[in-house]
């Protein structure tokens, strides 16, 4: 594909040459850059992204780039607007972020068109079928049974540690001060080192230790000059190839944007909200939800939010301890249930924000 040729903008294609090579290539279908200096690349069929450096990548060059974007398309992009979601004139879709948006100085992500010829036998020789789980409606998965167990004999960080790694998605819950964001950047730490990170606050937290991350900040209430909402970010977010998304808490109408977000491809994803317990944090979530104007009842939201959210991690402070009171896993009633069948004794382990484990309920 001759880029120079197809381009009708000069300016724009000289803007694109520090990535030309990964453009050029057919077997790349994604690439990202999450500030100057490198990009990351996704290749057709790979599952960890690549890094490359580009020290022609500069901060002025990512701006000078997403800029040529928006002017080929009749849009503009500045501090004020930050966010440019377009197309390149050769059909790649292209999502920009400029400071004050980002903190790295500018990022962008372009997906490619690739259109492949294939047969169920090529998926085949692919391994695309090699991890197929038969289950029928309702029944518990293999690692469902296994964090119930973990729960049940009160193997906490077990539990918490197999659930990230099997990108379950989590809401942390609790009050002021309760620790809620260390917490969540300790569980931020189980995250394999090769998948994408994609963090959203108005204040810089959540830090990410994976190689492949981008921080998104929303603005502040009146602060600052541009008017950038975590709604926003999180729409921008979807198109920039993140495997999970962190969001620092949750206050309004996106809950809804981000419950669709884990929904559509984004398992794994973590969130905090202010609440006292399980119960009263789907309670909260169910409210912001339901400002989205859904026209669904408050059961069907909850119950929508605890198939998405299956796990809750109540985080409290008192006097001077902080840690863990409750966890809430959707699936442990089910397995309650089950063990019940088979005539063993049932457990305390609470599946609705109660009495919660033994070790989860344990006290300095």
């Amino acid at each position: 594909m001759n880029m120079a040729v197809r381009s009708p903008t000069v300016f724009l294609d000289r803007a694109l040459e520090p990535i030309r090579p990964w453009l050029l290539d057919d077997q790349v279908v994604e690439i990202c850059a999450n500030g100057p200096g490198e990009v990351w690349v996704e290749r057709f069929g790979q599952a960890a992204m690549e890094r490359h450096a580009v020290p022609e990548l500069t901060e002025a060059a990512i701006r000078h780039l997403t800029e040529r974007v928006a002017g080929h398309s009749g849009q503009s992009v500045n501090e004020e607007h930050p966010l440019l979601s377009a197309a390149l004139p050769t059909g790649e879709r292209f999502q920009g972020v400029l400071p004050p948006a980002t903190t790295g100085g500018g990022a962008f992500a372009i997906r490619k068109q690739v259109i492949k010829e294939m047969r169920l036998d090529d998926y085949r020789k692919l391994g695309a079928f090699s991890k197929v789980s038969t289950l029928t409606e309702g029944a518990l998965s293999e690692t469902d049974q296994r964090l119930c167990e973990h729960l049940h004999s009160g193997q906490i960080e077990d539990f918490i540690r197999l659930a990230v790694v099997s990108r379950y998605s989590i809401l942390l819950s609790g009050g002021t001060s309760s620790g809620k964001t260390t917490f969540l950047n300790a569980i931020l730490k189980e995250v394999p080192a090769e998948e994408r990170i994609i963090t959203i606050e108005d204040t810089r937290e959540v830090m990410p230790v994976q190689g492949n991350h981008l921080a998104l900040v929303a603005s502040k209430g009146d602060q600052g000059e541009a008017r950038v909402t975590v709604e926003t970010l999180l729409q921008a977010s979807m198109r920039l190839r993140p495997d999970r998304i962190f969001l620092g808490e949750i206050r309004g109408a996106e809950a809804y944007s981000f419950l669709r977000a884990i929904n559509t491809g984004h398992p794994g994803s973590i969130t905090t909200v202010h609440a006292d317990s399980p119960a009263g944090a789907f309670e909260q979530l169910a409210l912001m939800v339901m400002q989205a104007g859904l026209g669904l009842r408050r059961d069907e939201i909850v119950g929508y939010i605890k198939a998405v959210l299956p796990i809750v991690i109540q985080q409290t402070k008192i006097g001077g301890w902080r840690g863990t009171s409750a966890v809430h896993f959707a699936k442990m009633a089910e397995w309650q249930a089950g063990r019940t069948a088979r005539g063993l004794r049932p457990v305390g382990c609470d599946a609705s924000g109660g009495r919660g484990s033994r070790a989860a309920r344990r006290r300095p």
